[in-house]
């Protein structure tokens, strides 16, 4: 007779070990996005992002970070700076930073949605966190856009 499995979640923090340890030997990991800071390109608990151990961040790449705190955070990083990176999750306005390099743990590579899986190094990716991480400041203008884009491509379908 099979077990009768569960599913639990387990928090990104609980994990960070055995992350750091798939991710030093060269491996990507597939992790449910919690949390609503990403919206709207990642919904929680629907939406999962694939992680890599970083060997360069750019401006405007999405990055999984440690707060002081313990706290493993998926923001995107606006301002590369000498003493550390500026970031901010798209659902904010608020600057998280400077981030120091050490205190960032994995670069997302892509990210799956309704069984598809998109790069995060696409034109039309990169295209997107440009806008939105330079429309910082207007993005409660900016998130109806996004919305009625959504609607004319459902539409054409």
């Amino acid at each position: 007779m099979k077990p009768e499995a569960s599913l639990k979640q387990v928090s990104a923090e609980a994990l960070l070990p055995f992350l750091m340890e798939l991710l030093s030997e060269g491996k990507t990991v597939n992790m449910t996005v919690t949390g609503n800071s990403m919206l709207p390109l990642f919904r929680s608990g629907i939406d999962s992002v694939i992680l890599a151990q970083p060997e360069t961040i750019r401006k405007f790449d999405i990055v999984l970070y440690v707060q002081t705190s313990g706290k493993a955070i998926l923001h995107r990083v606006v301002k590369c700076r000498r003493n550390g990176y500026m970031i901010v999750g798209d659902n904010q306005i608020e600057l998280d930073g400077p981030i120091d390099r050490r205190q960032i743990k994995a670069v997302v590579t892509g990210f799956c949605r309704g069984g598809k899986v998109y790069s995060a190094n696409t034109w039309w990716s990169r295209l997107y966190g440009f806008v939105w991480g330079h429309g910082r400041l207007i993005r409660p203008l900016l998130l109806p856009l996004v919305r009625l884009g959504k609607s004319i491509v459902r539409r054409t379908k």
